[in-house]
């Protein structure tokens, strides 16, 4: 299925289910005689005010009769513990009504859960303590350097959608903090309601695998949230084994799509550029590497894990 419509069915069900518990809380209500007198008063009366006022009749004491029972039945269901606001419809989302567009666009809702459920699926939590602000240079050797390494990175992320670089490519060896940093971009990132694919490279390479493999229907949508969300975070590029035909082609078709559609893209790898040239060849390094529209950043530390 694809991972739109998931999230579409997914908002659905939670209107569907605030719909059904206001209608469950209205029966309540109605089982006392006294109030389903009133209500049912009170729906004839509306009924009548719409047909007098598209008469062009005055309802001035229509309106007036329907002011006085409403005040009738709101103190039979004090009587109750309730009152008129049960019956309304407590939607999760007060912008789109638990539909998940504004307009023929997406809701800010359905972005938040787009990033929930892609999250789900790879398996990737990521942890809400790890911000920016909450950065301890104090643990780098080269503190100057990383400080400001870092700042530059958030200045990328808070004018991602108007920056000449719309890629970041974080290159360093293993435990200098590349895993914190991404997951920091993605919390601020979050908070701007973008929609974030976020995968290992070897949880990418098993999805171009399958797209390899399949030959029906559903190929295309198998690629669809890595090229089509608003940032792809592909972590550890390298780390992913190299399959003939899967892992140039299918990374370089991501990428350059998502050029195409001025997307953006970020890639931390432990691989030096040379060996990411090598590996990947001069049309996929280009997609990675061009920096024209790519911000490099490499993160030099010794290993932070040794210190803690």
């Amino acid at each position: 299925m694809f991972v739109t419509l998931k999230v579409l069915n997914e908002i659905k069900k939670l209107r569907e289910k605030e719909e059904n518990e206001a209608e469950l809380r209205l029966r309540k209500a109605l089982d006392n005689k006294g109030f389903k007198e009133l209500y049912l008063k009170l729906k004839s009366l509306n009924f009548d005010i719409a047909k007098n006022e598209f008469l062009g009749k005055n309802v001035y004491s229509i309106k007036r009769e329907y002011f006085l029972v409403k005040k009738e039945a709101e103190k039979e269901l004090k009587k109750l513990n309730m009152s008129f606001s049960d019956f309304e419809v407590k939607y999760s989302c007060n912008l789109c009504h638990d539909t998940g567009y504004i307009g023929n666009k997406y809701c800010n809702c359905f972005y938040k859960k787009l990033n929930e459920v892609i999250t789900n699926n790879i398996g990737i939590k990521i942890n809400k303590d790890h911000t920016f602000e909450n950065s301890k240079f104090e643990l780098f050797e080269n503190r100057i350097k990383i400080e400001k390494d870092y700042k530059n990175i958030e200045k990328w992320v808070d004018k991602i959608d108007d920056i000449k670089y719309k890629n970041l490519l974080i290159c360093g060896k293993t435990g200098v903090g590349k895993t914190y940093l991404v997951e920091a971009i993605c919390n601020r990132l979050l908070n701007k309601t973008k929609s974030i694919n976020f995968y290992t490279a070897f949880a990418l390479n098993n999805v171009f695998l399958k797209y390899h493999t399949t030959f029906d229907e559903t190929k295309n949508a198998l690629l669809e949230a890595v090229i089509n969300c608003d940032v792809l975070i592909i972590d550890d590029l390298g780390s992913e084994p190299m399959l003939k035909k899967v892992n140039e082609d299918y990374l370089y078709l991501v990428l350059n799509e998502r050029l195409t559609k001025n997307k953006s893209t970020i890639v931390t790898t432990n691989l030096t550029l040379r060996i990411l040239l090598e590996r990947y060849g001069d049309r996929t390094f280009s997609r990675i590497c061009n920096k024209a529209n790519t911000l490099i950043i490499d993160i030099e530390n010794s290993d932070l894990r040794l210190k803690k």
